[in-house]
């Protein structure tokens, strides 16, 4: 069964030198929680935008409803645990994905089965393993988390600003001194970057990417 919850705006940036930020964060708020987990994203090479992963053995998919003042609105929903029956697969997972369908063997997959029967084997398909370690602050009132990320073995880190507000957002960019040039990035785009699965910007090596 699909839970959705409310969605929230969205400020993200990755880099490996974002310390004028954490400490800003770190002056601002005390470090709330720290939570580590790993997850699996599957990615395609085309512009669909929807973030589609499996967190912890359930298949989480975050639906880009608008970008809006140079924000992101994610409507985030569980899809289920798994085994996963492959009619949800069929008609939730790929559609998010923006790519046609396989058939299927079976009529449930087990989380390894699904990634090595399915999503491996689709040429139109890509995995990046995440390992993150999550710290949680609040920062003008918006949920903000500084995260230190593996990609398929690649450090970066990330910082994300959000809330059901967009003005929130807004202003606790400004409190962090993030301007208006810096580019918001998402999960997606910054693990199709990695990969090399999308091409990456003309400031592709500045601070912020």
């Amino acid at each position: 069964m699909v839970s959705a919850v409310i969605p929230r705006y969205e400020f993200r940036i990755f880099g490996n030198n974002l310390e004028k930020y954490i400490k800003k964060i770190e002056e601002l708020s005390p470090r709330e929680m720290t939570r580590e987990m790993d997850s699996v994203y599957m990615l395609t090479s085309w512009k669909r935008k929807n973030n589609v992963k499996i967190r912890e053995g359930v298949m989480d998919i975050k639906v880009l409803e608008q970008e809006h003042l140079g924000l992101q609105q994610w409507n985030p929903f569980l899809v289920g645990e798994f085994p996963l029956d492959s009619d949800v697969i069929k008609t939730v997972v790929f559609p998010a994905l923006g790519i046609e369908s396989p058939m299927f063997e079976r009529k449930n997959y087990s989380l390894k089965q699904f990634i090595s029967e399915v999503v491996t084997v689709d040429p139109d398909m890509a995995v990046a393993y995440v390992w993150k370690t999550r710290h949680a602050y609040t920062v003008g009132g918006c949920i903000t988390e500084i995260a230190e990320i593996k990609v398929n073995g690649a450090s970066i880190k990330t910082i994300c600003i959000e809330s059901e507000d967009p003005d929130k957002v807004i202003d606790a960019k400004q409190l962090l001194g993030i301007s208006s040039k810096v580019e918001n990035v998402s999960y997606p785009l910054a693990l199709k970057r990695i990969m090399g699965l999308t091409a990456l910007p003309e400031t592709w090596n500045s601070i912020e990417f």
